[in-house]
C-alpha cells in the first residue's frame, strides 16, 4: 500500500474513532470536534513526512490552513474569557 494511501486511511480512521469517541460523551460544541480533529490531522502528518516533496508541499498548505482555524477558536475562547 503506498504512503499516502496509507495516511488518507488513518487520518480517516482516527477522525472517525474520535467522532464516535466525542459522541459517546455527549461533546456538543463544534470547537471541540474541531480542535480535537486538527490537533490528530497535524500528529498524523508529521508521522507521515516521509512523503515525496510535492505531497509534503500539500500537506503543510493543509496543516497551515487547519492550524489557522485552531488559533481563531483559541482567540475566540480567550476573547470569551476576557470580556466574561
Amino acid at each position: 500500500m503506498r504512503a499516502y494511501n496509507r495516511y488518507v486511511l488513518s487520518l480517516a480512521v482516527v477522525l472517525l474513532l474520535t467522532t464516535l469517541a466525542l459522541a459517546a460523551a455527549g461533546v456538543q460544541k463544534l470547537a471541540d470536534y474541531y480542535t480535537l480533529y486538527v490537533l490528530e490531522a497535524l500528529v498524523i502528518t508529521e508521522l507521515f513526512v516521509y512523503f515525496n516533496r510535492r505531497a509534503r508541499r500539500g500537506l503543510t498548505l493543509v496543516s497551515i490552513v487547519l492550524f489557522a482555524g485552531f488559533l481563531a477558536i483559541v482567540a475566540a475562547r480567550v476573547a470569551a474569557l476576557l470580556l466574561a
